[in-house]
């Protein structure tokens, strides 16, 4: 179902209301430059700012914009079972081909707690489940037991682990070699050496320079290291520089100098670029478009 490079969607505000034309032109772009799948309503997409019908019309104008080309996949997770199931729920209604859900955050559930939580919207929902597990964000992790359980349920194929803990990757990829699917973070920590390669990424810096992402996964996938070393060197400064600011203002900022019609404003708690972080992403783009071809998000 998943493969290549999938990018965790921006959301652009125009008079604080979602932009949908921008939304759907920046989809559309991303697509012709050979991206494999959206995430619509993720931190990227300011996701915790949407209110329900936002949500949901941005799982729709995705769908539209792709027309079903490739998957959509809606950020659902909250730490309310209920609440997710109902989110998931809405997102199926809506055209998603799949949900993303985050491990409940700031409760801190336990294992078991985490099981049951996922193993109730499985089992409530008839949608394509990626499990989510991000621990500097919601300061809970799965543990390799307790994805063994998860992916024996039918409808959950794959994880998307964010954590920075290299034996953990080796034992998580250990497990999803036989249960589930990985999804490598926009890093090369999940690309260990001598063990299956994950089935997809997921960039934050693709809804920039999709064609780079794109070129770097397939060199990834290839084998071709000093390919994959250039480019990854790239776009970490590109990297970097967004890292100088909350996910995903900086992003957006750099959005808005390749497209004026894509506004940079984020909503609140979220404010706009510093100007020092400003100038390193325009650093960062002008080096990214000087030394490789068809790096950037076109106008």
């Amino acid at each position: 179902m998943l493969s290549g490079t999938l990018i965790p969607l921006v959301t652009p505000f125009l008079a604080g209301m979602i932009d949908e034309d921008a939304f759907a032109h920046h989809v559309e772009t991303l697509l012709a430059a050979g991206v494999s799948g959206f995430v619509t309503g993720a931190i990227a997409g300011e996701g915790l700012t949407l209110t329900p019908r936002e949500k949901e019309r941005l799982i729709r104008v995705a769908v539209e914009a792709t027309g079903r080309r490739v998957p959509v996949i809606a950020a659902t997770g909250t730490n309310a079972t209920e609440a997710t199931i109902l989110a998931t729920r809405a997102a199926r209604d809506a055209g998603a081909s799949a949900a993303l859900l985050v491990t409940p955050y700031y409760n801190k559930p336990s294992q078991e707690g985490m099981y049951r939580h996922f193993k109730a919207v499985a089992e409530a929902v008839d949608l394509p489940l990626i499990l989510h597990n991000t621990p500097q964000r919601t300061q809970v992790t799965l543990a390799p037991e307790t994805l063994d359980r998860l992916g024996q349920l039918p409808s959950i194929f794959a994880l998307l682990d964010e954590s920075d803990d290299l034996c953990r990757q080796r034992a998580v990829a250990e497990v999803c070699a036989e249960r589930l699917w990985r999804i490598a973070p926009g890093s090369l920590a999940a690309f260990l050496p001598g063990l299956r390669p994950p089935r997809a990424c997921m960039s934050l810096a693709a809804n920039i320079a999709p064609h780079l992402c794109v070129r770097l996964w397939e060199h990834r996938l290839a084998g071709r290291g000093k390919d994959v070393a250039a480019l990854a060197a790239a776009l970490d400064t590109l990297q970097h520089a967004l890292d100088l600011e909350p996910e995903p203002v900086g992003a957006k900022y750099a959005i808005s100098l390749l497209t004026p019609t894509f506004s940079p404003a984020p909503r609140l708690p979220l404010t706009a670029a510093t100007p020092a972080a400003a100038s390193a992403i325009r650093v960062a783009l002008a080096a990214l478009a000087g030394t490789h071809e068809r790096a950037l998000h076109p106008v």
